[in-house]
């Protein structure tokens, strides 16, 4: 399997997350909801015998990511009572993560009612509730990418993380040693990310891409290996290279969550 496919699908949708964060935020919620839905088309889980194992997961993980993308969007909705607030990054921080787990608790919720709701002997249990389960997170996770937009200087930490992210992902296409390419990619997200601070003339500082960028490359090619891994000796699309490169978008968005309310400290 190829890693250039998937590599390029995860640099298209970091390139319009960034033409996005530049426009509204609304447009990074809907790219957001594509990478969401990419997830819910994984691949089913093997057993022992190499058969797919039955697992329901499509409307719990889509569900989790409407749910989880709603509250990014909207995190006052979730701050409680007035006189709680501490701020706009209160809000942020407060809004997102209680949103977070909303999506989280309905995933797991519709995932249990689901298996619930299969005729087939319910074979494989555990693997596929578990399954179900971590995929509906993984799509709630992806919302680090809109409230990094909502946070203090937004869009250009979505660049340097989006620069990050692009930087590491291709040298991770270099067919050499593994263990090798692994720590040249974490390296260049970290350079990918100083870079993409001086494009914005100053306006974050390089060590701020350094630090940031070195998280997401780190986290993006730790997506393209679980994604291959995940989808192994599948061949449509989900597997080939849409699931492992929404993945990488996927897996890095708590670390971009996480730059939009560190930037302000740099």
């Amino acid at each position: 399997m190829s890693r250039l496919a998937p590599t390029a699908w995860s640099i298209a949708l970091v390139a319009v997350l960034v033409l996005a964060a530049h426009v509204d935020v609304v447009l990074v919620a809907a790219v957001v909801l594509v990478v969401q839905a990419q997830i819910a088309a994984a691949p089913p889980p093997a057993d022992a015998r190499g058969r797919s194992v039955p697992t329901p997961k499509a409307v719990a993980t889509v569900v989790a990511g409407l749910v989880a993308t709603i509250f990014a969007v909207r995190p006052a909705w979730l701050m409680g009572a007035e006189g709680t607030r501490a701020g706009e990054i209160g809000v942020l921080a407060s809004g997102t993560m209680s949103g977070l787990l909303l999506a989280v608790a309905a995933g797991v919720f519709l995932s249990l009612i689901a298996q619930m709701l299969r005729r087939d002997g319910r074979r494989d249990l555990v693997v596929s509730t578990g399954y179900a389960v971590t995929v509906t997170a993984f799509a709630a996770l992806t919302i680090g990418w809109i409230s990094a937009v909502n946070a203090v200087g937004g869009p250009g930490v979505v660049t340097v993380c989006a620069g990050a992210t692009a930087a590491a992902l291709l040298v991770w296409c270099l067919p050499i040693d593994r263990w090798i390419c692994g720590c040249l990619a974490v390296t260049a997200g970290a350079a990918g990310g100083a870079v993409a601070t001086l494009v914005l003339d100053g306006y974050l500082l390089p060590l701020f891409g350094i630090i940031v960028g070195f998280a997401v490359g780190l986290f993006a090619v730790l997506g393209q290996v679980l994604g291959r891994a995940w989808g192994e000796g599948r061949r449509h699309a989900a597997a080939g290279w849409g699931f492992p490169g929404a993945l990488s978008v996927a897996l890095a968005a708590p670390v971009v969550h996480l730059g939009g309310q560190l930037a302000t400290a740099f």
